[in-house]
């Protein structure tokens, strides 16, 4: 089991370096690279196109997945094995979303790309990065106000992620109209003047 301060460690020396994200960057990058250069055409057989989902979506499970007992203690990695899991395991799924990305992209992505399509997600998808920005700070504004010690239970767990959910994309809509949309409007302005200017 992990002590506070080998998880202070951990986090100040690992979690948040910009250079231990930078894989999943890369292999986006890459596929961007891929998807303009193939002007997001691609035929794919059948065949390899279903290996292709099996193999992400049980790498992505793996990914997800695979550290349930070490992380309850029930079983310890070895120093080998954590050092191979750390330095791939955001660019592994980084490639296993990319595969989404780039089968969404090619018409490869079947009833995935159906329901990843639903109109009801893009009032969300605008949120989504202001919630990611805003839910640790939300997170922290709970914990550190607590009087005691909190029980984890699954189902504790299970009450604060959706308490923490829900706080998250009801303050990243604020946020969004106080900032983000007068910043947008603004920029719409000062492009299109731009464009009259040049015609």
């Amino acid at each position: 089991m992990l002590t506070f301060l080998d998880q202070e460690a951990y986090f100040v020396d690992y979690y948040i370096k910009p250079y231990c994200r930078m894989g999943p960057y890369i292999v986006g990058i890459l596929t961007g690279y891929i998807l303009y250069k193939t002007n997001c055409r691609c035929r794919m057989n059948k065949l390899i196109n279903f290996a292709c989902w099996i193999i992400a979506a049980v790498v992505a499970c793996a990914i997800l997945y695979g550290l349930y007992n070490p992380v309850g203690g029930d079983h310890i990695l070895s120093r080998d094995v954590s050092a191979l899991y750390n330095a791939t395991h955001r660019a592994v799924w980084g490639a296993c979303l990319c595969w989404v990305i780039f089968a969404c992209a090619t018409g490869n992505g079947g009833f995935v790309n159906t329901i990843l399509s639903w109109s009801a997600f893009v009032p969300l998808s605008r949120l989504t990065y202001c919630a990611y920005l805003l839910h640790p700070i939300l997170m922290y504004l709970y914990y550190l106000s607590l009087r005691q010690p909190l029980y984890f239970t699954d189902m504790t767990v299970v009450w604060l992620f959706l308490g923490f959910l829900v706080a998250s994309y009801g303050v990243s809509f604020v946020v969004s109209l106080a900032f983000e949309s007068p910043m947008m409007a603004l920029e719409k302005v000062i492009f299109k003047r731009g464009d009259k200017k040049n015609s």
